[in-house]
């Protein structure tokens, strides 16, 4: 995973820094996707999105100025099944306006139920990640992390990228729900968020059958704001970096996995 670096004025003197997100496109592009699904046979399912918003320079610029913000977001979804019975409700929502602290650009929901037939299994996987940049310099494509600048400004610098991920591999039973939320166009005191949640249940009371993997991972460095004498705002003053991942196979009666991130000023 690619590091990426953003930058953030605060409004104390000597605090950590955090998400700021850019804002909102002035049109808006709004959709949704809705899937009912019930079936006995071959399955191929996917959903993949690759969404990009910026403020200041643009896109196709390999240099920020002090004042620039990109927020790069990632999701994909898919199923394959080469046969058996599947049952499925999914949602997939996408609206690219400034989003206040209690809504989402981006918003997944699925439940699934499956059965095998003769052999027959279930593979899927599904992905999420966000990725902010800002206020970075580079010589080469794409931009790349430094804590460094040239520009006589007080701004914090920070790098931060956070990624949800399941696996399911040769399912042969089980019931399973996700739900998948991204938060990465708003205002400055909008923090940048992205929640995550699968459950693998047994189905009337038969343990699903298979292997399933999660796995969640961030990493963090921060600088804090400064005065103009000593010049700190681009050094760092704090990371943190984290990974949990959980496997099982076999018979599996109850799963569930959540994870939670939010970035944002202290308000």
């Amino acid at each position: 995973m690619r590091l990426i670096c953003i930058f953030l004025v605060l409004l104390l003197i000597g605090g950590v820094s955090a998400d700021r997100l850019p804002s909102g496109m002035p049109e808006s592009q709004i959709f949704s996707i809705d899937t009912t699904l019930s079936a006995t046979g071959i399955t191929d399912q996917s959903t993949k999105m690759d969404w990009t918003v910026s403020s200041g320079t643009p896109l196709e610029s390999n240099k920020l100025n002090s004042s620039d913000l990109i927020s790069l977001v990632r999701y994909s979804d898919s199923l394959m099944g080469n046969g058996g019975t599947i049952i499925e409700v999914k949602n997939f929502e996408f609206n690219s306006n400034y989003q206040g602290r209690s809504a989402y650009n981006i918003d997944s929901e699925k439940i699934l139920t499956y059965n095998s037939h003769d052999g027959s299994h279930l593979l899927g996987a599904e992905s999420l990640m966000m990725d902010n940049m800002g206020n970075c310099t580079s010589d080469s494509s794409p931009p790349r992390c430094v804590f460094a600048d040239h520009n006589e400004i007080l701004m914090p610098a920070f790098c931060n990228i956070v990624q949800a991920k399941s696996d399911l591999i040769n399912i042969n039973q089980a019931k399973i729900s996700g739900h998948g939320e991204i938060r990465s166009a708003g205002g400055f005191s909008t923090p940048a968020a992205l929640n995550y949640r699968i459950a693998v249940t047994a189905d009337k009371n038969v343990p699903a059958q298979g292997t399933v993997r999660t796995e969640f991972a961030g990493s963090i460095m921060e600088a804090r704001d400064t005065n103009q004498s000593d010049n700190t705002w681009n050094k760092t003053a704090a990371t943190n970096s984290w990974k949990d991942r959980t496997g099982t196979t076999g018979e599996i009666r109850n799963l569930q996995k959540r994870f939670g991130y939010v970035s944002g000023m202290r308000v």
